[in-house]
């Protein structure tokens, strides 16, 4: 498993800056090559013949990399992507961005952050330019960190109550490292200075922690943007391996719904046991396929007939942890017997082979769709080379996922049901039964 689909996390904070998105066209014999420079850097490119071409520089700079004393800083970088730098204003950088027809955007999870750039191929050294000045010669004003306050009060208040259970979730399991929310607390908004976010920064965007990829254009152009770069060489953020603990969170919001993620410690990303726990997770289900149809799925069957409710089987693989198991929404009065009915099947997942056959077949179909979403595919790229310094093609891992037998997924299912039950909860929280009641 090596796919940034399968080892992305379930939430994650896009900003983006800039307009155009286009569709690629890719080749049928296009290969992924990828390098790994003298300074660390990882380079990796696919030139698939699209009009559009992408390129992602990507760090280690995710939640788990905050210290503890600026919780908070990932989300203040990521929303401060395209504000002014060295070189150029804010303004100017999205006039000559509007003028060449690129579109900037800033994404990250609690491991890294892409900073993606899209421009058609005429523009796109031009467009290269940009991004190597967006990324690399950052200042952070502090008046323009300030004029940035509302941004992050949209970006909390926009939350959908299944994020803040997620984000619970994954406190609740690992505490810190891992634990650390994907969103700034609203205590800590205008309480982080520019100096604290500087040197954020210049901790976590070094060469060693980068990696370049390029969809549309040749390797060669790909390590020369990587050779442009203009990134400290200091002393680097560190972070612990996170350790599962297991426990729960909840916060009560009010409303007609209960919002519950439950969970147990899954596998890392680039193993095996983590491509299983991926079908495993798409075998219990994830709605109904066709739009106003029933569903089906083993987690609602599981649930039962208890009135409108939403529920869905994921996995998240990290570098040395991951979580597999639940997510569901129901109605306030429902939710005692939903969620111990969702807790009994993942402690007790016993999938027939129908279900882990369409697991296969949805998870083929969602990696595949990769190679269709340019911005995607160059994420995952430089997702993979983070994890296991190689990459593989979507076809490749979707060979991979065919080879998995239902005694891999069975087995690998009975070794996650063994750990214990994480919780985290968000809404109408009054009839929510307690971890320990599962």
């Amino acid at each position: 498993m090596s796919s940034k689909v399968l080892a992305t996390p379930l939430i994650r904070h896009v900003t983006t800056r800039g307009y155009a998105q286009t569709a690629p066209a890719v080749k049928r014999d296009a290969r992924i090559q990828s390098c790994v420079l003298p300074n660390k850097t990882f380079v990796a490119a696919l030139d698939n013949g699209s009009p559009v071409a992408r390129v992602t520089i990507a760090f280690k700079a995710g939640s788990r990399y905050e210290p503890q004393s600026e919780l908070g800083a990932a989300h203040l970088l990521r929303s401060a992507a395209g504000l002014t730098t060295k070189n150029a204003s804010a303004f100017i950088i999205s006039r000559k961005l509007a003028q060449i027809g690129a579109s900037f955007s800033a994404s990250g999870d609690r491991e890294f952050i892409y900073y993606t750039i899209e421009a058609t191929q005429d523009h796109l050294q031009q467009a290269i330019e940009h991004l190597n000045n967006l990324v690399s010669n950052q200042e952070f004003r502090p008046w323009e960190l300030s004029d940035n306050i509302p941004r992050l009060r949209y970006d909390l208040a926009a939350l959908p109550p299944q994020v803040r259970a997620v984000d619970l979730l994954h406190k609740a399991a690992y505490r810190r490292g891992l634990g650390n929310s994907l969103f700034i607390s609203p205590k800590k908004i205008g309480k982080i200075s520019s100096e604290s976010l500087q040197h954020f920064a210049s901790s976590t965007l070094t060469p060693g922690r980068c990696a370049v990829t390029v969809v549309g254009d040749s390797q060669e152009n790909a390590t020369l943007v990587a050779q442009a770069l203009q990134l400290p060489s200091g002393t680097e953020a560190q972070s612990d391996a996170s350790k599962y603990y297991g426990g729960e969170l909840r916060k009560e919001m009010g409303g007609d719904l209960a919002h519950v993620a439950l969970a147990v410690q899954g596998a890392p990303a680039g193993s095996p046991q983590s491509l299983a726990l991926a079908v495993a997770a798409k075998a219990l289900g994830s709605g109904p396929v066709t739009k106003w149809g029933a569903d089906n799925t083993p987690i609602a069957k599981a649930i039962g007939n208890i009135g409108p409710f939403a529920a869905a089987g994921f996995n998240v693989s990290y570098s040395d942890n991951g979580l597999f198991g639940v997510v569901l929404s129901v109605p306030k009065d429902e939710a005692n017997a939903a969620v111990k009915a969702a807790g009994n099947l993942l402690k007790n997942a016993n999938l027939s082979a129908d279900a882990i056959k369409a697991g296969k077949n949805q998870l083929k179909l969602q990696v595949l769709s990769e190679a269709e979403q340019g911005t995607s595919l160059a994420e995952s790229i430089a997702t993979q080379g983070f994890y296991t310094g190689a990459v593989k093609s979507p076809s490749d891992i979707a060979k991979d996922i065919e080879q998995l037998s239902n005694s891999d997924i069975s087995q690998a299912l009975t070794n996650a049901a063994k750990n214990k039950i994480s919780m985290g909860a968000a809404g109408n929280l009054t009839l929510v039964p307690y971890v320990d009641e599962l």
